[in-house]
């Protein structure tokens, strides 16, 4: 015998219009409905579940148990009824898929641009969207679903998304021609953790792991500037006003100064992955999928 309940879209519509106003009246206004063919509605819902949902009040209604449950569940299906006709929407128009991008800039300063355009040159038809975070708000952008895809570094605490390792980077010092370790073809962090820094915004993951290390070291960083842009570091540096340490990733060579040199860092933890991540795989769209599967060598098996 099937035992599956089949609910009506409509009547679960005015179930959290009910939920949501904490009065049948209120909620009658906003459906453009008659007060008595909402509380029928509602009544025919506790029929078919087979419990209450609603305790009448004088002042108006609360939910039981049972209701906050199914109000949760009904949300849940608009939210993927709209997710739905949203991509339904993008076909329609010609797009055939959006994909939200979060990024650190290490991805957005090197080769994510040239991945958007490889992509785009098979799938024209595709909308994306790329904004430029720090690697938390990266993930909390994946976990809210404000993100469909999520570029951040391996040092980026990332619980609850899904990843897989698409480049690897690594720590570099920026010196200009004439300082004392110009010549050195790689540096240690003692090497350095006296000098003058100018440093990443303090939330930024390279700051978090350049004070760790420091205060393994039972040490205090000396930094005298704070720039957003690894570019302009790279810039103050050519001004001799402190060194820098950079990931690799961040500053293209092109871009940097004439004669400032790159030395790296040659520390294990200066070395670090640069990840690809979403929230649910299994619930990704095709163009999202698509994409992560010409980013890593092996698409992931779905479960």
């Amino acid at each position: 015998m099937d035992k599956t309940m089949r609910f009506d879209l409509v009547s679960l519509s005015l179930f959290v219009a009910v939920a949501e106003e904490q009065n049948l009246t209120h909620a009658a206004r906003r459906k453009h409905t008659a007060v008595s063919a909402v509380s029928k509605r509602i009544a025919e819902l506790e029929q078919q579940v087979g419990t209450p949902l609603m305790l009448r009040m004088p002042r108006g209604i609360t939910l039981t148990p049972a209701g906050h449950s199914l109000l949760y569940h009904a949300r849940q299906v608009f939210r993927n009824l709209e997710k739905m006709e949203e991509e339904l929407s993008d076909y329609a128009a010609g797009i055939r898929g959006h994909i939200r991008i979060y990024t650190i800039s290490a991805a957005l300063m090197n080769n994510l641009p040239r991945v958007v355009s490889d992509y785009l040159a098979h799938y024209p038809q595709t909308d994306i969207e790329i904004e430029e975070h720090t690697g938390i708000s990266v993930v909390q952008g994946l976990l809210s679903g404000e993100a469909d895809v999520g570029f951040f570094s391996s040092w980026t605490s990332a619980a609850g998304i899904v990843s897989w390792p698409w480049q690897h980077d690594l720590l570099s010092v920026l010196v200009w021609p004439t300082h004392p370790l110009a010549g050195r073809s790689e540096l240690k962090f003692e090497d350095i953790i006296d000098e003058k820094l100018i440093g990443a915004h303090r939330n930024s993951a390279v700051s978090h792991i350049l004070e760790r290390q420091a205060r393994a070291c039972g040490k205090t960083l000396s930094v005298g500037l704070r720039v957003s842009s690894f570019i302009s570091m790279a810039e103050l540096v050519a001004q001799q006003l402190g060194i820098a340490i950079v990931p690799v990733n961040e500053v293209a060579s092109s871009t940097l100064h004439s004669g400032v040199r790159l030395i790296p860092l040659a520390e294990p933890w200066a070395q670090r992955e640069l990840l690809v991540g979403v929230k649910d795989y299994a619930q990704a769209s095709p163009s999202v999928k698509s994409l992560i599967g010409s980013l890593i060598p092996c698409e992931p098996a779905e479960e």
